[in-house]
């Protein structure tokens, strides 16, 4: 059928070609040169130029289906390239589970030769050095997949896993910096950099990691408890300035840490230390006295309150606040306590024996208040080994801090602290009676 339309329309052409050629007998004259003339019917002129037009066309027409088909063969050619690494690379990760890491590696490498872009071959390749422990080889695997796709989150992840396999921490971090330039809210990412800082005591740089976790986490119990980090990472923060000698960043810091948890009983007691260091001993018991009634569990407060008005030289002032608190609350044997030990400090050691000895008659009978007794026996001569031994096996201070004890873990502390050494927990610690954890939630204050 095509053929017979091609026969009609050149008819018709040829037809319409004699036609015109009777009908326009004028010739037209094309000067080449001077000597060289030619003369040509007007009607060959239009014809020849329609089938100059129409071969045209036709190599033109020829010469895009000849590249069609070019570009069609390349692209079957890579379609079954890429099918091949297809099959390479799942045979390999069949073999991968299987535990033969060497057949899977030759396949996979096969297989990432026509896919040298993939993210997914270029993990399993590596996965394979890995299995045998050859964390050098993964890596420089790795490092020659992110030049082919340096977009590739999965491989810098990836990178800075196997980075820290082979102990270059540096490089670990960098690779995950690396990943929050592309995804500024990658939570893996970021709590990873945050840890790297942390271990550094790069307290600044971890505390501005976790306010972007803080920020991008969506669950309500782990924002909260991400949210406790970051009071602790910014307590840090503020601590490392003021070993520095940097107060004023040091209050910022401190600041902050109260806009996050206004009840962070470690930040008051910093402010109050960087108050005294600046010669304000005045504000820095201001500072403490509030915290003190308005948090509880805030022994702490109250030793640091008494050394710096014994310091000032103004032990009176300290007798009645205690008398004061415990007038207030009768109950609270830890102020007892802590008056009596008051009491032996100043050489009052008549009152103290006389308080310690009501603790005791009312079932008060553990352990800092035995030595605290034991201490105001000795001074008044009324000792025997025993009780002398006791004390030294004990090995405990002549300032007789009380002892703490983590509301956390249990972990024991001769003295307070702001971070609990044994779970890393901040402003868990409370005063104690006893160094037995099973005292620690006793429903005391």
């Amino acid at each position: 059928m095509y053929t017979k339309i091609l026969l009609v329309v050149i008819i018709i052409i040829l037809s319409a070609f004699f036609y015109l050629h009777s009908q326009n007998p004028s010739v037209v004259t094309f000067v080449v040169t001077k000597e060289r003339t030619y003369e040509l019917p007007i009607t060959l002129l239009v014809f020849a130029g329609f089938f100059a037009g129409a071969v045209l066309a036709v190599l033109n027409s020829l010469l895009v289906d000849a590249k069609r088909a070019i570009k069609e063969m390349r692209a079957r050619r890579e379609r079954r390239l890429l099918a091949q690494a297809e099959e390479s690379f799942r045979k390999g990760t069949e073999l991968l589970v299987k535990g033969d890491t060497a057949a899977a590696r030759e396949l996979m490498e096969k297989a990432l030769m026509a896919k040298p872009a993939d993210t997914g071959m270029t993990i399993s390749l590596s996965e394979t050095y890995i299995r045998e422990n050859r964390p050098k080889e993964a890596l420089k695997v790795l490092e020659t997949g992110v030049l082919h796709n340096p977009n590739s989150i999965g491989i810098l992840i990836a990178i800075a896993k196997c980075s820290a396999e082979s102990g270059d921490e540096f490089r670990a971090a960098k690779a995950y910096e690396e990943v929050l330039k592309l995804d500024p809210k990658n939570i893996y990412a970021l709590k990873k950099l945050r840890d790297y800082r942390v271990n550094k005591c790069m307290w600044a740089e971890a505390s501005a990691l976790q306010k972007t976790i803080v920020e991008s986490e969506r669950d309500d119990g782990i924002s909260r408890k991400e949210k406790r980090l970051l009071t602790g990472l910014l307590f840090e923060s503020a601590g490392k300035y003021a070993g520095e000698g940097n107060l004023s960043e040091a209050v910022a810091k401190v600041k902050e840490v109260f806009k996050n948890d206004d009840s962070f009983m470690p930040a008051h007691m910093l402010l109050g230390d960087i108050l005294c260091r600046q010669g304000n001993a005045a504000s820095a018991i201001k500072v403490w006295d509030k915290a003190h009634f308005k948090y509880p569990n805030s022994e702490p407060l109250m030793l640091r309150i008494e050394d710096t008005l014994i310091k000032e030289s103004a032990p009176d002032e300290i007798l009645e606040r205690y008398k004061r608190e415990i007038i207030s609350h009768p109950n609270d044997t830890n102020l007892r306590l802590l008056l009596s030990r008051l009491y032996l400090r100043l050489e009052m050691v008549d009152n103290a024996i006389e308080e310690l000895e009501r603790l005791h008659i009312e079932g008060e009978d553990t352990f800092y208040p035995q030595i605290l007794l034991g201490e105001a026996y000795l001074r008044r001569k009324q000792s025997n080994k025993a009780a002398h031994l006791f004390q030294k096996a004990l090995g405990i201070d002549r300032e007789f801090f009380p002892p703490f004890i983590c509301s956390g873990c249990g972990h024991d502390s001769k003295s307070w602290t702001p971070r609990c050494p044994s779970c890393a927990e901040w402003n868990t610690f409370v005063m104690s009676s006893s160094l037995a954890a099973s005292n620690v939630h006793s429903g005391k204050r």
